[in-house]
């Protein structure tokens, strides 16, 4: 009879005839991490960071796909092309706690970058992207603590020396790792910077590098194309290495071969945009179950915040909802990241 179903005669263990939705409805409380965020766009001394007011200013592709951040921060006229940085909209490390807040973010990964890149168009100019590590880790990660952490900046464009000490400085801030941005800085697998990942390894630091497609001012892609990173592991096997955004609009296949390929190896799944996640360029179904069931441990989500501020939560609500396990859903989205940096939730 109804209510009778959990009855027990003393001494034995309750027995549980829920039925499978009972069991699914069960709410299992999770808060999820966000492995790849971007600060230096904030408008606070946005002119001292060397390209970060592009992604505001001017008629770029980069600068269009910002508008929907603008409107979002109060622009009135987002569409409208701005060119002075006091035009730039007042996005606060304030503004990233939020949204992590309304999304159950309980922390973000940010990337401080050193970028530079080679001599390009008729009058050869060169394109820096610079975020410091000191203003990464004053403006975030102190001002909030337990909420951020970091990877620092590096490249070779001023030599190998130059490399080392932005190492240094990363792992003196107490970042577990460092990104490579390869759209500005060149192929990754450059003799000059064996230097740098045999350092990495000796401080016990991971490296993550760019692996998508860029269109920022001189950013080249077949200095992105992840192939490059089949010498980086094979010839650095202790290296942790992280690819960000998996080859795409560039090589997916490739780039989970080499997850699967490499134990050092890992991935990050950057924008499953809804909308996006109908083309194969992108990343549909097909390549989720992929990852479920070849690389379940190996694979972090991250979201390129504040580039996808118009969809931050509705992104991670997407993932929630399709039809992968929910063992996997939290590896993605929380605790594979977790792990393998060695974080300790507060």
């Amino acid at each position: 009879m109804a209510g009778k179903k959990n009855e027990k005669k003393a001494g034995e263990q309750p027995v549980n005839t829920d039925g499978t939705i009972e069991k699914m409805m069960q709410f299992k409380p999770f808060r999820h991490f966000d492995s790849h965020g971007h600060p230096g766009l904030e408008k606070k001394g946005i002119a001292d960071r060397q390209g970060c007011v592009d992604f505001w200013c001017g008629n770029s592709v980069v600068a269009r796909s910002m508008m929907g951040a603008r409107a979002l921060l109060g622009d009135p006229n987002p569409f409208s092309v701005i060119t002075e940085p006091e035009q730039c909209p007042n996005l606060t490390p304030e503004v990233f706690v939020q949204y992590m807040d309304s999304a159950n973010i309980e922390g973000m990964c940010l990337q401080a970058i050193h970028g530079v890149t080679v001599p390009y168009g008729p009058e050869k100019k060169v394109w820096k992207w610079y975020v410091p590590n000191e203003y990464v880790k004053r403006e975030f990660i102190d001002a909030f603590p337990g909420r951020f952490t970091a990877v620092g900046g590096v490249h070779t464009r001023y030599g190998v020396e130059a490399a080392l000490e932005m190492v240094q400085s990363a792992h003196e801030c107490g970042f577990p790792g460092l990104k490579f941005h390869t759209a500005t800085s060149g192929s990754p697998n450059m003799k000059e910077m064996y230097p740098v990942y045999e350092k990495c390894v000796e401080l016990g630091l991971h490296v993550q590098f760019h692996t998508g497609c860029e269109e920022l001012p001189g950013t080249r892609t077949k200095f992105q194309n992840p192939e490059h990173l089949d010498d980086v592991a094979m010839d650095f096997p202790d290296l942790k290495i992280l690819q960000l955004h998996c080859g795409m609009f560039n090589n997916i296949e490739m780039s989970l071969w080499h997850v699967m390929k490499y134990e050092n190896y890992y991935t990050d799944v950057v924008m499953p945009v809804p909308l996006l996640m109908h083309f194969r360029q992108f990343f549909d179904m097909d390549h989720m179950r992929f990852l479920e069931y070849f690389m379940p441990d190996k694979v972090f989500y991250g979201t390129d915040f504040p580039l996808t501020m118009p969809f931050y939560k509705p992104m991670l609500d997407n993932i929630m909802l399709m039809p992968l396990s929910q063992e996997f859903k939290h590896k993605l989205t929380g605790d594979n990241f977790r792990k393998f940096i060695n974080w300790e939730s507060t």
